[in-house]
């Protein structure tokens, strides 16, 4: 009787963790990877580099590209590695100018789901006031 009680107990904690809606499942909700859309590379410890932001661990790490464009459409950075980040330098290192960039971000979350996010980043070397 113990083991059929356990069972149950199992059954609805599962039950209650799975039979969310997909608005509330943690993997499929794109809220819970976020991408910053802006970053301020100035030195003062403050959004000084723009990396993808995965607290939950949802993104595979052997699947993963994150790809920043310039506007004439130049590759300025390649990562596969989520735990590196873009400090506003080009390929080459030198200092990328104030503007917008666009990304790529390539991922498979550790169920296997696929995504591709697309956007833009302003890379700002001023603080606004």
């Amino acid at each position: 009787m113990k083991t059929f009680k356990f069972f149950a107990v199992l059954f609805v904690i599962a039950i209650s963790i799975y039979a969310c809606g997909k608005d509330e499942d943690p993997i499929s909700n794109d809220d819970n990877i976020i991408i910053p859309t802006r970053f301020t590379p100035d030195g003062d410890g403050v959004d000084d580099f723009w990396m993808v932001k995965d607290s939950l661990n949802l993104i595979d790490k052997d699947q993963f590209n994150a790809k920043i464009y310039d506007t004439a459409h130049k590759l300025v950075f390649n990562k596969f590695d989520k735990t590196e980040p873009w400090t506003g330098t080009t390929a080459t290192g030198a200092p990328c100018d104030t503007g917008y960039y666009f990304f790529a971000v390539k991922y498979k979350t550790w169920t296997g789901l696929e995504k591709l996010r697309t956007g833009s980043v302003f890379l700002s070397k001023r603080n606004p006031l």
